[in-house]
């Protein structure tokens, strides 16, 4: 039976203890800060946070694909075959780039765009790190993710637009965003749907996010559940508790977790949302 490396970029967020649980492979996204670039790697992101808090201003750059090259040479040491998951192709290169490298290995590394960001685009990886170790077949295990992808749901909610404004990517969450923020107090919410972020309500604090998030989760089942968070832990947990019952989910299996620098630059501090694959 074929064995398969399974890939994925650290705009995933997956934590490292998951990352070694089920062997993934995590290629870096790249951070700048003016000229000074570096890999998104876990021992980076405190120094990530303290230049965002100093005023400095980060963009996000996809791996070249001779980064993505050397990880599928890597990967293919150890595997027959290899599987690239990456962020939405609809806000990032990364997909593109990932594609190009794995031209040059004869269909032994297949591609795969999770239409998503952060832990929403992890659950995708996991997904597929669970059916690789059930003995899968790649063209089954792409079949399942295409599935589980049509089900996939996230909404995000942003206690500031400083950051998204900043980064450039304000027009991909409607330019409509910044007028309602510039009102009052009022923070806005985000939805993905296929692989692009689309505004999808506005309220006046993190307590109405959280309840505004469970009212989007009514009625819903879910098989698998995440909520990521930029700073926010505790509202992290608030959304968890919230959600659990209402997905009709354990709580101790939702996998909670911070975001790293990828959805850090655009999102800023005090971030969270709530993904899942629903059943």
């Amino acid at each position: 039976m074929p064995t398969i490396a399974l890939l994925t970029d650290s705009a995933s967020d997956l934590p490292l203890a998951l990352r070694d649980r089920h062997h993934i492979a995590v290629v870096p996204l790249h951070i700048h800060f003016d000229e000074q670039a570096f890999p998104d790697e876990y021992d980076r992101r405190e120094a990530f946070w303290a230049r965002f808090a100093a005023g400095e201003i980060p963009r996000t750059a996809a791996p070249a694909p001779a980064i993505f090259a050397e990880a599928y040479r890597q990967a293919l040491n150890r595997a027959d075959e290899a599987l690239m998951i990456t962020v939405t192709g609809r806000h990032s290169s990364v997909y593109q780039n990932a594609r190009l490298a794995a031209r040059a290995f004869d269909g032994r590394v297949r591609v795969f765009d999770s239409w998503a960001i952060s832990l929403a685009q992890g659950l995708l990886v996991l997904e597929a790190a669970d059916l690789i170790e059930r003995g899968a077949r790649m063209d089954a295990i792409l079949a399942q993710l295409e599935d589980a992808r049509s089900r996939l749901r996230l909404m995000i909610y942003l206690d500031s637009l400083d950051a998204l404004q900043r980064s450039g990517r304000l027009a991909l969450a409607m330019n409509a965003a910044k007028r309602m923020t510039s009102m009052l107090s009022i923070r806005i919410i985000l939805e993905m749907r296929e692989g692009a972020l689309t505004l999808a309500g506005a309220v006046r604090s993190p307590k109405k996010g959280i309840r505004h998030m469970v009212q989007f989760c009514e009625g819903k089942q879910a098989e698998r559940l995440a909520v990521a968070h930029t700073r926010a832990p505790d509202l992290a947990q608030r959304l968890a508790d919230a959600i659990a019952p209402v997905l009709d989910f354990p709580r101790d299996e939702i996998l909670v977790a911070e975001a790293g620098p990828v959805l850090g630059a655009h999102g800023g501090f005090r971030a969270f949302g709530v993904t899942f694959i629903e059943q």
